[in-house]
């Protein structure tokens, strides 16, 4: 009987670990965005970035016209790939997000996020960041 009590246990635990860290299927059209955000960030914290990175996502589709929220969202997934040294694909994200200021007029886009990206950036080592240059010139040719 002991042994059927830490089988079934041993079951939930793994069924609610697979549950935790699902990507909504579904995301429903009437979260504003912040309330993307809070999603995102609370998926992120328990761990679950893939839940994290289907809201952010939904965020950059559904507010590609709001160019703050875009920077944000952007930010965050590419900062995510960063943690995880996904390096060849956070690095064309983060060089995207400091262009979007090189290229501000208006002067008005977040400079926090201008920070963040030039400190994730750096954190990217010499010779990935050769390697990711030297792949993009191959296949822009």
């Amino acid at each position: 009987m002991k042994g059927f009590v830490v089988i079934c246990l041993i079951c939930f635990i793994t069924f609610f670990a697979m549950g935790c860290y699902s990507v909504p299927e579904e995301i429903p059209a009437d979260l504003t965005a912040e309330e993307l955000i809070q999603l995102a960030q609370f998926s992120y914290d328990s761990g679950n970035t893939k839940a994290a990175q289907a809201y952010y996502e939904t965020i950059i589709i559904r507010y590609s016209h709001d160019i703050n929220l875009l920077i944000e969202a952007e930010y965050e997934i590419a900062h995510m790939k960063i943690k995880e040294r996904k390096w060849a694909q956070a690095v064309p994200d983060l060089q995207r997000i400091l262009h979007y200021y090189e290229t501000d007029t208006t002067g008005t886009l977040p400079l926090a996020y201008k920070k963040l990206a030039q400190i994730d950036l750096a954190k990217v080592p010499a010779y990935e960041l050769e390697k990711i240059n030297t792949t993009q010139f191959v296949t822009e040719e």
